[in-house]
């Protein structure tokens, strides 16, 4: 009998049959709830919703995504343009609604006076139409207060308040409260021996509150500046002999008066050390220990000075590098003697680790083109990585000018033999808009106004635009230097010339100069350059007086009261130039030459020479001795004589104590006794900069004294044949003086008095001068 079964409950088992009907359409159905079908976004008033959809890592059409959608949710909130963004699913459909940041209708400051509005904004780092939220205000507010506190201004309160308007826009107002200018009353010392309070306050960026305010901002209370005030006095110490100095800044306290801090810095010396003879270790096979001795900078003596232990460390380097010791790692240590109170320092050269450069990442640079960055780097990818080239690298970035701070350090790579060197930049204004006014004693009232921008364009090319004028002259200047020309090492540009002088005071005419120059140089190290260029300038003589010397009137054409000839010349130059600033520099060295060939076409044929050294000494922290040597000479050619407006004239400016124009040749016969210039000059000066007793370093006013001689002297033909001309010979000029040197925003400007002490009878004197500072 066959087996039969009857299900007792008949629902269940209509239920068992569906069920199993279905499962076969079940995957079916849950792969089309998976898929995205549409994209909808919803609240956005300002920003189209394409944009929107464009971040958004999910696709319609494509599988749905839990990780995408949080991805999409993590890169709409990265704009910064939303306060709140939420994901929904509508069936197969994904809805996005947004709701948008308030856009910025305007930015004001209500309650500023002490502070330049200019100075406010640049804090600000929000412009008309960006996106803002209330931190995004709040941390604008802190960065003016923290500007406001680095005036001496503690007590300033900053309050941002966000005014809503119609279509979700706002106007942004700080409310700010200024407090009172703070000073630093006094700076202290305690635990000092070696030094006096005096010598130390000397050493710090901060000064005491006195008079003197009205020149400097030192004086105002700045805490950053007061923790650099405390690395000052320990490298101070550090330089003259004390290696485990400890320097403790105690807490500022308010003084009686309410108006500044008392500031105290607690002092444990140490002892006082020596270097003992150093010497070199190697594991390096081929490298001479011996033939680097002479790159060591301490010597056995000396108080011990950290500065000369790492600059001793940095020679070493760059000479195993120059020698191809590419992957060689130096390290100093010391030998102490407690008993001697001596150190020995020993520098030990080891194989650094093998690292390749992976890639060399570029930051922070927002105008500058990443192109002007890397030509400036040595090193490429696949490179040693090596810090001494990468010091060189930041030197020459910091050379550029187009940035504030420089950092190149290495970052791991995706190996441990690969590094990523990371080159960090903090632009600063490259576009310079200055103008001034002043007195000159040999120009009368004197006045500038320029333009300038050093990275044009991000390209890192020079363009400036300069008009300039006194009582006796007219000038405008415009120059372009490209410093790459055509990708390549070279630099190229060219300068447009107008120049009027007038020239009555130390002769009877005027003059005119217009033209320009083609101009081509490269640098062949990091402190040499060369370059040539070709000028062709159109020169004018006018208002000749009537009782001029005869060689004066020689210039003119005949019959005329002027005289115009155009002058085209090929010059070739070389400078070496390794100061440690260009303004005021206070070591190195700086030496140029150049050399003018007249007569590819024009009217003028002549050869011109032009030579000028200069030395800076550091004879101690408060004296700079510098020397200073300069010679010229200028000769016809093809039988043409050197015409009056290419001789060279020579005055104050080169021997101090003298008129403009007031050495060298001169027509005594004439009513003017007028200066004729010369074909040849030599001179040389010695002087030494100090800093002044009681005035703070950091106003930057420092006395001078020196000692200058010098001779202008040769003529050209004509004046030659002339019975009344004197000073055709070499008979050397010299002056002793005393000056004053103030670093200006406007440059370095000096007032000197000097007195002749070995002249000519006819010579014109000015004792007294003052002008800018050419050296």
């Amino acid at each position: 009998m066959p087996l039969s079964y009857k299900c007792a409950f008949p629902w269940l088992q209509a239920s068992l049959m569906a069920v199993a009907l279905l499962m076969p359409m079940a995957p079916f159905a849950y792969a089309a709830a998976d898929f995205v079908g549409h994209i909808q976004v919803e609240g956005s008033v300002r920003l189209d919703p394409d944009s929107i959809r464009a971040r958004i890592k999910l696709e319609e059409g494509k599988q749905y995504s839990a990780a995408l959608a949080e991805a999409s949710l993590q890169a709409l909130n990265a704009t910064g343009q939303f306060r709140d963004v939420r994901f929904e699913r509508r069936g197969q459909d994904v809805v996005v609604t947004v709701a948008e940041n308030a856009t910025l209708a305007a930015i004001s400051f209500q309650g500023n006076s002490a502070v330049e509005k200019t100075l406010i904004e640049a804090e600000v780092k929000l412009r008309v139409a960006d996106a803002v939220t209330a931190a995004k205000a709040h941390a604008a507010a802190l960065r003016i207060r923290d500007l406001y506190r680095s005036k001496g201004r503690i007590s300033t309160t900053v309050e941002p308040k966000l005014e809503p308007l119609s279509q979700n826009r706002v106007n942004l107002v700080f409310h700010i409260v200024e407090g009172a200018e703070m000073k630093v009353a006094s700076i202290g010392f305690t635990g000092n021996q070696a030094f006096t309070a005096k010598q130390l306050r000397d050493v710090t960026a901060s000064s005491e509150s006195s008079w003197f305010d009205i020149l400097k901002t030192s004086s105002t209370y700045d805490a950053t500046r007061l923790e650099l005030d405390r690395e000052l006095v320990l490298i101070h110490y550090r330089k003259n002999g004390y290696p485990d100095v400890k320097v403790t800044l105690a807490e500022p306290k308010e003084n009686a008066a309410h108006t500044g801090y008392d500031v105290a810095f607690a002092i444990d010396e140490g002892d006082r050390y020596n270097f003992a003879a150093g010497r070199i270790e190697t594991s390096l096979q081929g490298v001479d220990s011996a033939s680097l001795e002479k790159f060591i900078v301490t010597a056995p003596g000396q108080p011990y000075n950290a500065e000369l232990v790492e600059r001793s460390v940095q020679r070493l380097s760059v000479a195993l590098v120059d020698a191809g010791e590419r992957s060689a790692h130096v390290t100093s240590t010391f030998r102490r003697d407690n008993v001697q109170h001596t150190l020995a320092p020993v520098y030990r050269i080891q194989e650094g680790k093998h690292v390749a450069i992976e890639r060399i990442n570029i930051k922070g640079n927002a105008k500058t083109k990443d192109f002007v960055i890397r030509r400036a780097i040595k090193q490429s990818e696949g490179d040693p990585l090596n810090q001494v080239l990468a010091d060189r690298d930041k030197q020459r970035l910091q050379k550029l000018g187009l940035f504030k701070t420089v950092t190149v350090r290495a970052s791991p790579g995706s190996s441990p033999d690969k590094a990523v060197l990371e080159v960090d930049v903090v632009e600063q204004d490259t576009t310079e808009l200055s103008y001034g006014a002043g007195y000159s004693s040999s120009e009368g009232v004197i006045g500038d106004i320029s333009i300038a921008d050093s990275n044009l364009f991000g390209n890192g090319q020079n363009l400036r635009l300069k008009l300039s004028g006194s009582q006796t002259r007219f000038q405008a200047d415009i120059g372009f230097t490209e410093p790459s020309l055509f990708d390549s090492q070279y630099a190229g540009g060219f300068d447009l010339l107008y120049k009027d002088v007038d020239n009555t005071k130390a002769a009877s005419y005027k003059n005119t100069r217009i033209g320009g120059d083609l101009r081509l140089g490269t640098a062949v190290t990091d402190n040499l350059s060369v370059g040539v260029n070709y000028t062709l300038v159109r020169n004018q003589i006018y208002d000749v007086g009537p009782a001029a010397s005869a060689a004066i009137k020689e210039a003119l054409s005949p019959g005329t009261t002027t005289g115009t000839y155009f002058t085209s010349s090929i010059g070739t130059s070389m400078t070496y130039d390794d100061r440690n600033k260009r303004s005021l520099p206070t070591s190195g060295s700086y030496f140029t030459t150049a050399q003018d060939f007249a007569g590819a076409g024009g009217d003028a044929r002549f050869i011109r020479n032009t030579a000028e050294g200069r030395l800076y000494y550091p004879f101690s922290d408060n004296v700079t001795l510098v020397g200073r040597a300069v010679a010229g000479n200028i000769t016809g050619w093809g039988g043409q004589d050197v015409r009056l407006l290419d001789l060279f004239n020579k005055g104050g400016e080169t021997v101090r104590g003298f008129a403009p124009g007031g050495i060298g040749p001169r027509d005594l016969a004439s009513a003017n006794q007028d200066a004729l210039g010369g074909t040849s000059y030599v001179a040389a000066s010695a002087e030494a900069r100090f800093s002044l007793p009681f005035v703070p370093d950091n106003i930057g006013l420092k006395g001078a004294v020196f000692t200058d001689a010098g001779s202008l002297f040769g003529v050209n033909k004509t004046a030659a044949g002339l019975p009344g001309v004197a000073g055709g010979s070499a008979a050397m000029r010299a002056s002793v003086g005393a000056g004053l040197i103030w670093d200006s925003p406007l440059g370095a400007l000096g007032v000197n008095y000097a007195v002749p002490v070995a002249k000519q009878s006819f010579d014109k004197v000015q004792p007294l001068s003052f002008g800018l500072v050419g050296y």
